[in-house]
Order: structure tokens, then C-alpha cells, then sequence
């Protein structure tokens, strides 16, 4: 019978490819040509932040050898860009949350070695502020740890690490803008939840790291024994 509904609901609705708009027949969210051009995250990576490098093995970059972040590791499944990038803005400005689990699966198959390595006992979203969360509806970072945590057998806990400061959007600003946009905008709201635990922080982009360290930050403070961060995507102007 389920079988038979799905037949007639792809009948009406046909399933598109969120890169291409292209009617697909696959289990696959993305149609094969899209598929292609997603461009996986491989070594040689900086093992804290995770920015790819230009040539040889892995080591630390520059940036975190001079200022580590608070987070002990940060990774991201591909490049923001393609597909890739029209499927998130599908999913965050569009609306199109049924892209979550296509979504998060990505980033199972591309990041569990790391989820193991780094024994995680709880499973957090990057928050959204009140105000930005009745806009849009939803928090994709949540919806995206949810599907985790579904996937991988770990607790998730959308209500620990909340917004409290409304801030401007990050985009198109500097660093040091950014450092001061983020600064004291989160907070902990149950520390018993997070004492000596392994988190795992979850956002959809990573970006400069600005908002996942100010995050880690209060996280760390407030007892956490380690935060890893993990993102779906990862914007990159250039080798380091």
C-alpha cells in the first residue's frame, strides 16, 4: 500500500533535483550531472578548522597556530558552491525542509570517521535568536542535528546552548565586524547537560568559524570537555 501511494505522489509530484530543477526517478536527491559536481572536502586539511590545503600533508594553518579556536576540531562534508549551495538555500530561505534528511545522510557518509574519532556523547545546533526563528520558521541547524542523531544513535538538544543577543546577519562583513557581532550573543542554559561531555556542534555552513567558536566558547566555559563542530558545507576563497 505505501508503495502504491509513493507511485501515485511521484505521478503528481515528481521528485526535482534541488541543483537543476531536473525531474529524477533515483532515491538520490540529486540528479547524477549534480552529483558529479559536488567537490568533496579531502586531505590535506588543517586537523583543527578543516580548511583544505594547497599541497603536501595535513598540519595545522596558519591562522589556528596563531589563534586556536576553542573548538578541539572542525569539519565540513564539500565546498559551498554548485548544487550544493542551491540545495541549502533551498532548504534555509526556501523552505524546503524535507531536504534535511538527503541533507544530513551527506553528511553522515562523508563525516561518521570523524563522529567516532571524536566519541560524542551529545549532539547540538547552532542556535538561532527568537526573533530569527519565528521569521523563518525553523532552524535548519536543528532540523539537521535532529536527522543526526536519528542516523548516528546520539541524544540531540535543541534547547542547552540558546541566542540571547539579536545580531545583524554575518554575511559581507570583516573579521574583526564578525567577532563583535557574535561576541557574548550565546549562552548556556543547563550546564548539568554538557559537564565533562563531548559535543557536537552542527551548522549548515562554516564560514570564517566565527559563530561555531563563539558557540564552543560558552560551551567549553561552561564545562563541556570538548566541542567538535561539524558543517555541511564550507565556503573557501583560497589555499592557506
Amino acid at each position: 500500500m505505501k508503495g502504491f501511494l509513493n507511485s501515485l505522489l511521484d505521478l503528481f509530484f515528481p521528485k526535482t533535483c534541488p541543483g537543476c530543477g531536473r525531474v529524477i526517478s533515483s532515491d538520490n536527491f540529486l540528479c547524477k550531472d549534480c552529483s558529479k559536481e559536488l567537490t568533496f572536502i579531502r586531505p590535506p586539511i588543517c586537523p583543527i578548522c578543516g580548511i583544505p590545503l594547497e599541497f603536501g600533508e595535513s598540519h595545522i594553518c596558519g591562522k589556528c597556530l596563531i589563534k586556536p579556536p576553542f573548538f578541539k576540531a572542525a569539519r565540513s562534508c564539500a565546498l559551498y558552491q554548485g548544487p550544493l549551495s542551491k540545495s541549502i538555500s533551498l532548504f534555509k530561505y526556501e523552505g524546503v525542509t524535507a531536504l534535511a534528511r538527503p541533507l544530513s545522510l551527506i553528511m553522515i557518509r562523508a563525516l561518521s570517521p570523524f563522529i567516532e574519532k571524536a566519541n560524542v556523547d551529545l549532539i547540538l545546533p547552532v542556535p538561532l535568536h527568537i526573533k530569527r526563528l519565528r521569521q523563518r520558521g525553523f532552524n535548519q541547524a536543528l532540523l539537521l542535528a535532529r536527522e543526526l542523531g536519528k542516523g548516528l544513535g546520539i541524544p540531540v538538544n535543541g534547547s542547552i546552548l540558546k541566542k540571547v543577543k539579536e545580531t545583524p546577519p554575518q554575511v559581507g562583513l570583516s573579521q574583526k565586524k564578525r567577532l563583535k557581532n557574535v561576541k557574548g550573543s550565546f549562552k548556556v542554559f543547563s550546564k548539568k547537560e554538557i559537564e565533562d561531555k563531548n559535543i557536537l556542534l552542527v551548522d549548515d555552513v562554516f564560514t570564517t568559524g566565527t559563530t561555531v567558536n563563539e558557540c564552543s566558547k560558552v560551551l567549553v566555559r561552561a564545562g563541556a570537555r570538548g566541542v567538535f563542530v561539524i558543517t555541511l558545507a564550507r565556503t573557501y576563497e583560497g589555499k592557506r
